[in-house]
Protein backbone atom coordinates (compact mmCIF):
# COMPACT_ATOMS: atom_id res chain seq x y z
CA UNK A 1 0.00 0.00 0.00
CA UNK A 2 0.97 3.55 -0.35
CA UNK A 3 1.61 5.95 1.96
CA UNK A 4 0.17 9.13 2.36
CA UNK A 5 1.91 12.43 1.94
CA UNK A 6 0.98 15.90 3.37
CA UNK A 7 2.26 18.54 1.93
CA UNK A 8 2.66 22.39 3.47
CA UNK A 9 3.17 25.30 1.18
CA UNK A 10 4.61 28.36 1.73
CA UNK A 11 5.33 27.81 5.94
CA UNK A 12 7.13 31.21 5.68
CA UNK A 13 8.82 30.01 9.30
CA UNK A 14 9.50 32.76 11.28
CA UNK A 15 11.20 31.72 14.99
CA UNK A 16 10.09 34.34 17.21
CA UNK A 17 12.09 33.11 19.82
CA UNK A 18 15.16 33.44 17.73
CA UNK A 19 18.23 35.05 18.20
CA UNK A 20 18.74 37.88 16.06
CA UNK A 21 21.62 40.09 17.76
CA UNK A 22 18.88 41.98 20.16
CA UNK A 23 16.64 41.50 23.09
CA UNK A 24 13.51 41.87 21.54
CA UNK A 25 9.69 42.67 23.56
CA UNK A 26 8.63 40.58 26.15
CA UNK A 27 5.68 38.79 25.75
CA UNK A 28 3.60 36.28 28.20
CA UNK A 29 7.10 35.89 30.38
CA UNK A 30 9.24 35.78 27.11
CA UNK A 31 11.83 37.93 25.38
CA UNK A 32 10.39 38.12 21.51
CA UNK A 33 11.49 39.28 17.93
CA UNK A 34 8.56 40.58 16.60
CA UNK A 35 7.34 42.13 13.51
CA UNK A 36 4.93 45.25 14.41
CA UNK A 37 0.76 45.51 14.42
CA UNK A 38 1.20 48.07 11.92
CA UNK A 39 3.38 45.89 9.48
CA UNK A 40 1.23 42.65 9.87
CA UNK A 41 -1.91 44.72 10.38
CA UNK A 42 -2.60 44.76 6.59
CA UNK A 43 0.29 42.30 5.09
CA UNK A 44 -0.78 39.37 2.84
CA UNK A 45 0.37 36.87 5.60
CA UNK A 46 1.16 36.44 9.46
CA UNK A 47 4.59 36.57 10.51
CA UNK A 48 5.03 36.14 14.38
CA UNK A 49 2.43 33.31 13.73
CA UNK A 50 3.81 30.85 11.56
CA UNK A 51 5.64 29.09 13.95
CA UNK A 52 2.49 28.39 15.34
CA UNK A 53 0.80 27.70 12.39
CA UNK A 54 3.90 25.12 11.49
CA UNK A 55 3.08 23.25 15.11
CA UNK A 56 -0.51 22.92 14.44
CA UNK A 57 -0.38 21.56 10.88
CA UNK A 58 1.99 18.90 12.40
CA UNK A 59 0.12 17.72 14.49
CA UNK A 60 -2.90 17.61 12.47
CA UNK A 61 -0.42 15.59 9.77
CA UNK A 62 0.12 12.85 12.58
CA UNK A 63 -3.82 13.16 13.39
CA UNK A 64 -4.07 12.23 9.87
CA UNK A 65 -1.83 9.17 10.34
CA UNK A 66 0.26 10.63 7.67
CA UNK A 67 4.43 9.83 8.30
CA UNK A 68 6.27 11.44 5.23
CA UNK A 69 5.50 15.47 5.04
CA UNK A 70 6.88 17.87 1.41
CA UNK A 71 7.91 20.79 2.45
CA UNK A 72 6.73 23.16 -0.99
CA UNK A 73 9.10 25.70 -1.02
CA UNK A 74 8.95 28.77 1.16
CA UNK A 75 9.38 27.21 3.76
CA UNK A 76 11.43 29.90 5.74
CA UNK A 77 10.06 33.32 6.31
CA UNK A 78 13.06 35.31 3.96
CA UNK A 79 15.77 32.46 4.00
CA UNK A 80 17.65 34.07 6.77
CA UNK A 81 20.45 32.34 8.14
CA UNK A 82 19.09 31.91 11.84
CA UNK A 83 15.27 31.50 10.58
CA UNK A 84 16.70 28.63 8.15
CA UNK A 85 18.57 26.81 10.99
CA UNK A 86 16.02 27.02 13.78
CA UNK A 87 13.59 25.46 11.10
CA UNK A 88 16.04 22.46 10.56
CA UNK A 89 16.20 22.45 14.45
CA UNK A 90 12.40 21.88 14.91
CA UNK A 91 11.84 19.58 12.31
CA UNK A 92 14.83 17.09 13.09
CA UNK A 93 13.86 16.98 16.45
CA UNK A 94 10.02 15.86 14.85
CA UNK A 95 11.50 12.28 14.75
CA UNK A 96 7.79 10.59 13.94
CA UNK A 97 7.63 12.10 10.59
CA UNK A 98 9.79 12.34 7.41
CA UNK A 99 10.41 15.56 5.53
CA UNK A 100 11.35 16.28 1.81
CA UNK A 101 11.82 19.92 1.19
CA UNK A 102 12.38 21.62 -1.88
CA UNK A 103 13.22 25.85 -1.72
CA UNK A 104 11.48 28.63 -2.95
CA UNK A 105 12.35 31.92 -3.88
CA UNK A 106 12.24 32.80 0.42
CA UNK A 107 14.75 30.11 0.87
CA UNK A 108 17.81 31.11 -0.67
CA UNK A 109 18.98 33.62 -3.71
CA UNK A 110 21.29 32.90 -6.81
CA UNK A 111 24.98 31.16 -5.77
CA UNK A 112 26.13 34.39 -3.06
CA UNK A 113 22.72 35.19 -1.04
CA UNK A 114 21.68 38.62 -0.05
CA UNK A 115 20.73 40.59 2.96
CA UNK A 116 17.74 40.83 4.49
CA UNK A 117 16.27 43.38 6.85
CA UNK A 118 12.89 43.94 8.97
CA UNK A 119 11.95 46.23 11.41
CA UNK A 120 11.90 44.40 15.24
CA UNK A 121 9.71 45.61 18.42
CA UNK A 122 12.38 46.77 20.52
CA UNK A 123 11.33 46.54 24.44
CA UNK A 124 10.06 49.40 24.76
CA UNK A 125 7.46 48.97 21.73
CA UNK A 126 9.55 51.06 19.06
CA UNK A 127 10.52 49.24 15.51
CA UNK A 128 13.89 48.61 15.40
CA UNK A 129 15.82 48.28 12.32
CA UNK A 130 17.64 44.33 11.81
CA UNK A 131 19.90 43.48 9.34
CA UNK A 132 22.53 41.89 7.87
CA UNK A 133 23.65 44.71 5.12
CA UNK A 134 26.59 47.03 6.81
CA UNK A 135 25.47 49.61 4.61
CA UNK A 136 21.86 50.07 5.39
CA UNK A 137 22.74 49.67 8.97
CA UNK A 138 24.68 52.63 8.83
CA UNK A 139 22.09 55.04 7.79
CA UNK A 140 20.29 54.45 11.37
CA UNK A 141 21.71 54.91 14.37
CA UNK A 142 20.25 51.98 16.81
CA UNK A 143 19.92 49.47 13.90
CA UNK A 144 21.04 46.14 14.68
CA UNK A 145 23.58 44.65 12.61
CA UNK A 146 23.78 41.02 12.24
CA UNK A 147 24.73 37.83 10.18
CA UNK A 148 21.52 35.71 11.39
CA UNK A 149 19.98 38.08 8.62
CA UNK A 150 21.77 37.19 5.78
CA UNK A 151 19.86 34.73 3.34
CA UNK A 152 22.39 32.42 1.98
CA UNK A 153 22.70 31.45 -1.98
CA UNK A 154 23.11 27.47 -3.46
CA UNK A 155 24.49 25.74 -1.97
CA UNK A 156 25.18 27.09 1.01
CA UNK A 157 21.93 27.90 2.38
CA UNK A 158 20.52 24.45 1.43
CA UNK A 159 22.95 22.41 3.83
CA UNK A 160 20.91 23.30 7.27
CA UNK A 161 18.13 21.41 5.26
CA UNK A 162 20.24 19.12 3.67
CA UNK A 163 18.87 15.99 5.56
CA UNK A 164 15.21 16.60 4.11
CA UNK A 165 15.60 15.20 1.16
CA UNK A 166 17.72 17.51 -0.39
CA UNK A 167 20.57 14.76 -0.16
CA UNK A 168 21.17 11.11 0.20
CA UNK A 169 19.96 9.62 3.50
CA UNK A 170 20.77 5.99 4.16
CA UNK A 171 17.20 4.84 4.74
CA UNK A 172 16.13 5.76 1.49
CA UNK A 173 15.26 3.16 -1.14
CA UNK A 174 16.33 5.05 -4.36
CA UNK A 175 17.95 8.68 -4.46
CA UNK A 176 18.98 10.60 -7.80
CA UNK A 177 19.56 14.38 -9.50
CA UNK A 178 19.41 15.13 -12.80
CA UNK A 179 22.59 14.54 -12.65
CA UNK A 180 22.78 11.00 -11.27
CA UNK A 181 23.21 9.91 -7.98
CA UNK A 182 26.13 11.72 -6.28
CA UNK A 183 24.23 14.70 -3.56
CA UNK A 184 27.65 16.74 -3.77
CA UNK A 185 27.02 19.91 -4.97
CA UNK A 186 29.62 20.56 -7.02
CA UNK A 187 27.92 17.54 -8.90
CA UNK A 188 24.50 19.27 -9.25
CA UNK A 189 25.99 22.42 -11.48
CA UNK A 190 24.54 23.93 -14.67
CA UNK A 191 25.51 27.05 -16.58
CA UNK A 192 23.12 30.00 -17.08
CA UNK A 193 23.83 32.99 -19.67
CA UNK A 194 22.33 36.64 -19.16
CA UNK A 195 19.69 37.34 -22.29
CA UNK A 196 22.41 39.22 -24.21
CA UNK A 197 24.72 36.05 -23.79
CA UNK A 198 27.59 38.33 -22.09
CA UNK A 199 27.17 37.01 -18.54
CA UNK A 200 27.83 33.27 -17.96
CA UNK A 201 27.31 31.66 -14.30
CA UNK A 202 27.70 28.29 -13.07
CA UNK A 203 24.60 27.55 -10.53
CA UNK A 204 23.47 24.62 -8.45
CA UNK A 205 20.06 22.81 -9.39
CA UNK A 206 18.39 21.37 -6.34
CA UNK A 207 15.73 18.85 -7.60
CA UNK A 208 16.01 14.98 -6.64
CA UNK A 209 13.90 11.84 -7.00
CA UNK A 210 13.35 10.01 -3.91
CA UNK A 211 11.79 6.80 -3.27
CA UNK A 212 11.35 6.90 1.02
CA UNK A 213 8.88 3.30 1.00
CA UNK A 214 8.56 0.96 -1.39
CA UNK A 215 6.63 2.18 -4.98
CA UNK A 216 6.51 5.95 -3.72
CA UNK A 217 8.57 8.55 -6.11
CA UNK A 218 8.19 12.15 -4.73
CA UNK A 219 9.63 14.32 -7.49
CA UNK A 220 10.75 17.60 -6.33
CA UNK A 221 11.68 20.01 -8.92
CA UNK A 222 13.67 23.14 -8.01
CA UNK A 223 11.97 25.73 -10.57
CA UNK A 224 13.88 28.70 -9.09
CA UNK A 225 15.54 29.98 -11.86
CA UNK A 226 18.38 32.81 -11.14
CA UNK A 227 18.53 33.90 -14.48
CA UNK A 228 21.79 36.34 -14.65
CA UNK A 229 20.85 39.85 -15.55
CA UNK A 230 22.24 41.98 -19.27
CA UNK A 231 25.10 43.79 -17.87
CA UNK A 232 28.19 44.84 -15.75
CA UNK A 233 26.95 42.89 -12.47
CA UNK A 234 29.49 42.31 -9.31
CA UNK A 235 28.83 38.73 -8.41
CA UNK A 236 26.96 38.93 -5.19
CA UNK A 237 24.30 42.10 -5.95
CA UNK A 238 21.25 41.43 -5.68
CA UNK A 239 20.20 43.35 -8.87
CA UNK A 240 23.06 40.75 -10.77
CA UNK A 241 19.63 38.35 -10.59
CA UNK A 242 16.45 38.30 -12.61
CA UNK A 243 13.66 38.24 -10.09
CA UNK A 244 12.70 34.78 -9.71
CA UNK A 245 9.34 34.95 -8.16
CA UNK A 246 8.30 36.26 -11.64
CA UNK A 247 10.41 33.39 -13.28
CA UNK A 248 9.57 29.83 -12.41
CA UNK A 249 7.80 27.64 -15.08
CA UNK A 250 7.55 30.51 -17.64
CA UNK A 251 11.63 30.81 -17.82
CA UNK A 252 12.25 26.84 -16.76
CA UNK A 253 12.45 25.60 -20.50
CA UNK A 254 14.70 28.56 -21.52
CA UNK A 255 16.81 28.33 -18.47
CA UNK A 256 16.73 24.78 -17.21
CA UNK A 257 16.08 22.30 -20.25
CA UNK A 258 17.33 19.60 -18.89
CA UNK A 259 14.94 19.38 -16.15
CA UNK A 260 12.30 18.38 -18.91
CA UNK A 261 14.24 15.81 -20.15
CA UNK A 262 15.20 14.52 -16.58
CA UNK A 263 11.16 14.90 -15.79
CA UNK A 264 10.15 12.66 -18.62
CA UNK A 265 12.28 9.82 -18.03
CA UNK A 266 11.56 9.75 -14.47
CA UNK A 267 7.72 9.56 -15.74
CA UNK A 268 8.64 6.82 -18.12
CA UNK A 269 10.58 4.66 -15.36
CA UNK A 270 7.71 5.43 -13.18
CA UNK A 271 5.57 3.75 -15.59
CA UNK A 272 8.06 0.46 -16.63
CA UNK A 273 8.19 0.07 -12.56
CA UNK A 274 5.07 0.46 -11.38
CA UNK A 275 5.61 3.53 -8.82
CA UNK A 276 3.73 6.02 -7.61
CA UNK A 277 5.06 9.63 -8.91
CA UNK A 278 3.79 12.31 -7.01
CA UNK A 279 6.12 15.17 -8.50
CA UNK A 280 6.22 19.00 -6.80
CA UNK A 281 7.91 21.96 -7.08
CA UNK A 282 7.14 25.78 -5.21
CA UNK A 283 6.22 27.18 -8.86
CA UNK A 284 2.39 27.09 -10.91
CA UNK A 285 2.73 25.53 -13.77
CA UNK A 286 -1.43 25.96 -14.47
CA UNK A 287 -2.62 29.92 -13.73
CA UNK A 288 -4.23 28.86 -10.32
CA UNK A 289 -6.70 31.82 -10.93
CA UNK A 290 -7.63 30.28 -14.55
CA UNK A 291 -7.60 34.03 -15.94
CA UNK A 292 -6.92 32.67 -20.08
CA UNK A 293 -7.99 35.92 -21.69
CA UNK A 294 -5.95 38.30 -19.38
CA UNK A 295 -8.03 40.05 -17.07
CA UNK A 296 -6.11 40.83 -14.41
CA UNK A 297 -3.47 42.85 -16.90
CA UNK A 298 -6.70 44.55 -18.70
CA UNK A 299 -8.03 45.45 -15.49
CA UNK A 300 -5.42 46.59 -13.14
CA UNK A 301 -1.74 46.49 -15.72
CA UNK A 302 1.24 44.79 -14.62
CA UNK A 303 0.78 43.61 -11.09
CA UNK A 304 2.69 41.41 -8.97
CA UNK A 305 0.15 38.87 -9.91
CA UNK A 306 0.07 39.40 -13.83
CA UNK A 307 4.12 39.24 -13.87
CA UNK A 308 3.79 35.73 -11.36
CA UNK A 309 1.53 33.99 -13.30
CA UNK A 310 2.42 31.02 -15.75
CA UNK A 311 1.59 31.24 -19.17
CA UNK A 312 0.26 28.99 -21.34
CA UNK A 313 3.57 27.72 -22.52
CA UNK A 314 4.68 26.52 -19.05
CA UNK A 315 2.06 23.94 -18.47
CA UNK A 316 2.51 22.92 -22.23
CA UNK A 317 5.93 22.45 -21.40
CA UNK A 318 5.20 19.96 -18.33
CA UNK A 319 2.40 18.32 -20.15
CA UNK A 320 4.79 17.43 -22.59
CA UNK A 321 7.21 15.63 -20.25
CA UNK A 322 4.12 13.66 -19.10
CA UNK A 323 3.43 14.05 -15.75
CA UNK A 324 0.15 14.04 -15.24
CA UNK A 325 -0.22 15.60 -11.54
CA UNK A 326 1.93 18.39 -10.27
CA UNK A 327 1.37 20.01 -6.87
CA UNK A 328 2.25 23.52 -6.26
CA UNK A 329 1.98 26.75 -3.32
CA UNK A 330 4.33 30.36 -4.88
CA UNK A 331 1.20 32.40 -4.98
CA UNK A 332 -0.64 31.33 -2.24
CA UNK A 333 -3.80 30.67 -3.62
CA UNK A 334 -6.02 27.31 -3.41
CA UNK A 335 -6.89 25.59 -6.87
CA UNK A 336 -7.23 22.68 -8.67
CA UNK A 337 -7.06 22.83 -12.52
CA UNK A 338 -6.69 20.57 -15.26
CA UNK A 339 -5.31 21.55 -18.82
CA UNK A 340 -5.47 18.37 -21.32
CA UNK A 341 -3.40 15.68 -19.47
CA UNK A 342 -1.81 17.61 -16.65
CA UNK A 343 -3.42 18.41 -13.09
CA UNK A 344 -2.02 20.78 -10.97
CA UNK A 345 -2.89 21.43 -7.32
CA UNK A 346 -2.06 24.98 -6.24
CA UNK A 347 -1.80 24.86 -2.15
CA UNK A 348 -2.67 27.90 0.25
CA UNK A 349 0.26 29.23 2.16
CA UNK A 350 -0.60 27.94 5.75
CA UNK A 351 0.30 31.69 7.20
CA UNK A 352 -2.00 33.47 4.57
CA UNK A 353 -5.32 33.32 3.67
CA UNK A 354 -7.07 30.65 3.56
CA UNK A 355 -4.49 28.79 5.50
CA UNK A 356 -4.79 24.86 4.73
CA UNK A 357 -2.41 22.22 4.09
CA UNK A 358 -3.06 19.12 1.75
CA UNK A 359 -3.19 14.89 1.92
CA UNK A 360 -2.54 13.17 -0.95
CA UNK A 361 -3.73 9.54 -0.91
CA UNK A 362 -3.10 6.61 -3.46
CA UNK A 363 -5.52 4.05 -4.15
CA UNK A 364 -4.89 1.60 -6.98
CA UNK A 365 -3.18 4.05 -8.73
CA UNK A 366 -5.37 6.90 -8.30
CA UNK A 367 -4.34 9.96 -5.97
CA UNK A 368 -7.22 11.86 -4.09
CA UNK A 369 -5.92 15.24 -2.74
CA UNK A 370 -7.96 16.66 0.72
CA UNK A 371 -7.09 19.98 1.71
CA UNK A 372 -7.21 21.02 5.30
CA UNK A 373 -7.92 23.94 6.39
CA UNK A 374 -6.76 25.16 10.33
CA UNK A 375 -8.86 28.12 10.30
CA UNK A 376 -9.48 26.71 14.61
CA UNK A 377 -6.03 27.10 15.43
CA UNK A 378 -5.84 29.13 18.54
CA UNK A 379 -3.97 32.64 18.15
CA UNK A 380 -1.86 33.35 21.14
CA UNK A 381 -2.73 35.38 23.36
CA UNK A 382 0.58 37.05 24.73
CA UNK A 383 1.20 38.15 20.53
CA UNK A 384 -2.29 39.60 20.81
CA UNK A 385 -1.44 41.50 23.61
CA UNK A 386 1.46 43.19 22.13
CA UNK A 387 -1.08 43.52 19.23
CA UNK A 388 -3.37 45.80 21.27
CA UNK A 389 -1.21 47.46 22.83
CA UNK A 390 0.13 49.17 20.02
CA UNK A 391 -2.81 50.10 18.01
CA UNK A 392 -4.10 53.18 18.42
CA UNK A 393 -7.66 52.45 17.89
CA UNK A 394 -10.14 49.42 17.56
CA UNK A 395 -9.31 46.75 14.87
CA UNK A 396 -11.77 43.69 14.45
CA UNK A 397 -8.41 41.56 13.43
CA UNK A 398 -7.39 42.19 17.55
CA UNK A 399 -11.14 40.43 18.79
CA UNK A 400 -10.57 37.39 17.28
CA UNK A 401 -9.05 34.45 18.47
CA UNK A 402 -8.72 31.77 16.03
CA UNK A 403 -6.51 31.92 12.82
CA UNK A 404 -9.00 31.31 10.06
CA UNK A 405 -10.96 34.83 10.64
CA UNK A 406 -7.88 37.18 12.28
CA UNK A 407 -6.10 35.97 8.37
CA UNK A 408 -9.43 36.87 6.65
CA UNK A 409 -9.42 40.30 8.54
CA UNK A 410 -5.82 41.05 7.24
CA UNK A 411 -6.90 39.98 3.96
CA UNK A 412 -9.74 42.61 4.04
CA UNK A 413 -7.36 45.07 5.48
CA UNK A 414 -4.93 44.51 2.74
CA UNK A 415 -7.47 44.60 -0.10
CA UNK A 416 -9.20 48.16 1.22
CA UNK A 417 -5.82 50.16 2.02
CA UNK A 418 -3.34 48.53 0.26
CA UNK A 419 -4.07 46.97 -3.44
CA UNK A 420 -6.81 48.91 -4.82
CA UNK A 421 -5.09 52.17 -3.65
CA UNK A 422 -1.97 50.66 -5.39
CA UNK A 423 -3.89 48.88 -8.49
CA UNK A 424 -7.42 50.11 -9.26
CA UNK A 425 -8.33 53.29 -11.38
CA UNK A 426 -7.70 56.51 -9.82
CA UNK A 427 -11.90 57.66 -10.72
CA UNK A 428 -13.02 54.52 -9.66
CA UNK A 429 -11.48 53.94 -6.93
CA UNK A 430 -12.78 57.13 -4.93
CA UNK A 431 -16.11 56.34 -5.69
CA UNK A 432 -16.08 53.14 -3.86
CA UNK A 433 -17.06 54.30 -0.05
CA UNK A 434 -19.87 56.01 -1.03
CA UNK A 435 -21.51 53.54 -3.33
CA UNK A 436 -23.05 49.94 -3.14
CA UNK A 437 -24.03 46.75 -4.83
CA UNK A 438 -27.16 48.84 -5.58
CA UNK A 439 -25.12 51.36 -7.34
CA UNK A 440 -22.56 48.69 -9.25
CA UNK A 441 -26.10 47.31 -11.12
CA UNK A 442 -27.75 50.17 -11.88
CA UNK A 443 -24.45 51.69 -13.60
CA UNK A 444 -24.58 48.09 -15.00
CA UNK A 445 -28.63 48.11 -16.08
CA UNK A 446 -27.58 51.85 -17.85
CA UNK A 447 -26.87 54.58 -15.21
CA UNK A 448 -24.42 57.43 -16.26
CA UNK A 449 -22.31 57.06 -13.37
CA UNK A 450 -21.34 54.90 -10.73
CA UNK A 451 -22.09 57.44 -7.92
CA UNK A 452 -25.33 58.83 -9.44
CA UNK A 453 -28.63 58.49 -8.31
CA UNK A 454 -29.59 54.89 -8.94
CA UNK A 455 -33.01 53.74 -11.14
CA UNK A 456 -33.98 51.57 -8.43
CA UNK A 457 -36.78 50.64 -10.64
CA UNK A 458 -34.53 49.22 -13.52
CA UNK A 459 -32.23 47.90 -10.84
CA UNK A 460 -35.27 45.79 -9.31
CA UNK A 461 -36.53 44.48 -12.89
CA UNK A 462 -33.47 42.88 -12.71
CA UNK A 463 -32.84 41.29 -9.95
CA UNK A 464 -35.90 40.37 -8.75
CA UNK A 465 -35.94 37.51 -11.21
CA UNK A 466 -32.81 36.14 -9.12
CA UNK A 467 -34.89 36.10 -5.42
CA UNK A 468 -32.82 38.97 -4.14
CA UNK A 469 -34.05 42.54 -3.35
CA UNK A 470 -32.57 46.20 -4.00
CA UNK A 471 -32.83 47.09 -0.59
CA UNK A 472 -30.94 43.43 0.00
CA UNK A 473 -28.00 45.15 -2.91
CA UNK A 474 -28.49 48.71 -1.09
CA UNK A 475 -26.65 47.11 2.35
CA UNK A 476 -23.84 45.36 0.31
CA UNK A 477 -21.20 48.48 0.56
CA UNK A 478 -18.77 48.31 -2.49
CA UNK A 479 -15.93 48.35 -0.77
CA UNK A 480 -17.37 44.99 0.93
CA UNK A 481 -18.23 43.55 -2.35
CA UNK A 482 -14.62 44.51 -4.03
CA UNK A 483 -13.03 42.65 -0.65
CA UNK A 484 -14.82 39.43 -1.22
CA UNK A 485 -13.82 39.59 -5.08
CA UNK A 486 -10.57 39.25 -4.09
CA UNK A 487 -11.14 36.59 -0.95
CA UNK A 488 -13.19 34.19 -3.93
CA UNK A 489 -9.93 34.88 -6.13
CA UNK A 490 -7.46 33.54 -3.33
CA UNK A 491 -9.15 30.79 -1.83
CA UNK A 492 -11.69 29.27 -4.49
CA UNK A 493 -14.13 26.25 -2.61
CA UNK A 494 -11.80 26.93 0.86
CA UNK A 495 -14.15 30.62 0.78
CA UNK A 496 -15.69 28.68 4.01
CA UNK A 497 -17.55 31.53 5.91
CA UNK A 498 -15.21 34.62 4.87
CA UNK A 499 -18.02 35.18 2.73
CA UNK A 500 -21.95 35.04 3.77
CA UNK A 501 -24.04 33.33 1.78
CA UNK A 502 -26.32 36.62 1.03
CA UNK A 503 -23.04 38.20 -0.49
CA UNK A 504 -22.69 35.06 -2.71
CA UNK A 505 -26.35 35.28 -3.78
CA UNK A 506 -25.80 38.93 -4.76
CA UNK A 507 -22.25 38.12 -6.74
CA UNK A 508 -23.85 35.51 -8.84
CA UNK A 509 -26.63 37.76 -9.56
CA UNK A 510 -24.24 40.63 -10.72
CA UNK A 511 -22.42 37.63 -12.74
CA UNK A 512 -25.13 36.37 -14.35
CA UNK A 513 -26.67 39.62 -15.82
CA UNK A 514 -23.40 41.47 -16.09
CA UNK A 515 -19.89 39.84 -16.27
CA UNK A 516 -18.63 40.01 -19.76
CA UNK A 517 -14.99 38.87 -20.38
CA UNK A 518 -14.29 40.87 -23.37
CA UNK A 519 -15.11 44.25 -22.34
CA UNK A 520 -12.35 47.00 -22.56
CA UNK A 521 -12.10 48.68 -19.22
CA UNK A 522 -10.01 51.69 -20.89
CA UNK A 523 -13.48 52.65 -22.25
CA UNK A 524 -14.98 53.34 -18.87
CA UNK A 525 -16.46 52.34 -15.54
CA UNK A 526 -19.55 49.77 -16.96
CA UNK A 527 -17.06 48.19 -18.79
CA UNK A 528 -14.20 48.12 -15.71
CA UNK A 529 -16.89 46.40 -13.71
CA UNK A 530 -18.13 43.96 -16.45
CA UNK A 531 -14.64 42.49 -16.66
CA UNK A 532 -14.42 42.35 -13.06
CA UNK A 533 -17.22 40.20 -12.76
CA UNK A 534 -15.84 38.20 -15.44
CA UNK A 535 -13.03 37.34 -12.77
CA UNK A 536 -15.28 37.11 -10.44
CA UNK A 537 -17.57 34.15 -12.77
CA UNK A 538 -14.42 31.80 -12.76
CA UNK A 539 -14.35 32.39 -8.71
CA UNK A 540 -17.67 31.43 -8.02
CA UNK A 541 -17.22 28.38 -10.89
CA UNK A 542 -14.34 27.15 -8.69
CA UNK A 543 -16.07 27.88 -5.61
CA UNK A 544 -18.58 25.86 -7.03
CA UNK A 545 -16.44 22.35 -8.20
CA UNK A 546 -15.55 19.90 -6.70
CA UNK A 547 -11.21 20.49 -7.19
CA UNK A 548 -9.91 17.76 -4.80
CA UNK A 549 -11.53 15.08 -6.84
CA UNK A 550 -9.77 11.90 -7.54
CA UNK A 551 -7.01 11.69 -10.05
CA UNK A 552 -5.28 9.29 -12.29
CA UNK A 553 -2.21 7.96 -11.34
Amino acid sequence: MIPPVAVIADAHFHDITGDFGFSGIEAGGRRLTLRSWAETATAGRAFNESGDALRYVLQQVRAQGVRHVVLLGDYTDDGQAENTRRLADYLGSQRDLRFYAIPGNHDVYGPSGKHTATRFLSADGRPVLVTSDPVLAATEPDAILTSAMRCDGQPEGLMPMAAFGLSRQPEYIHWETPFGASDRPDHRLYVAHSADGQVTRQLMDASYLVEPEDGLWLLMIDANIFEPRDGSWRIGQKRAIIDPAAAGWNALPRVKPFLLEWIADVRARADRCGKQLLTFSHYPALDPFQDGNGSEQALFGETVIARRSPRPEAAQALAATGVRLHVSGHIHAANDATIGTLREIALPSITGFPPAFAVLRSDEGDVSAKMIPIAEMPLDPGLMGVYRAEAAESDASLSETTFGPFLTAQMRARVLSRVVPRDWPSNIMAALPRCSALDLAALLVGGLTLDAQPDTDRVAKSVSPHGLTVDALANYALTDLVADWYLLRQAGALTEDAVSPDRIAICRYLVAEFADGKADPAIGAREFFARFLSVLAVSLQRLDDSQFRPAWR
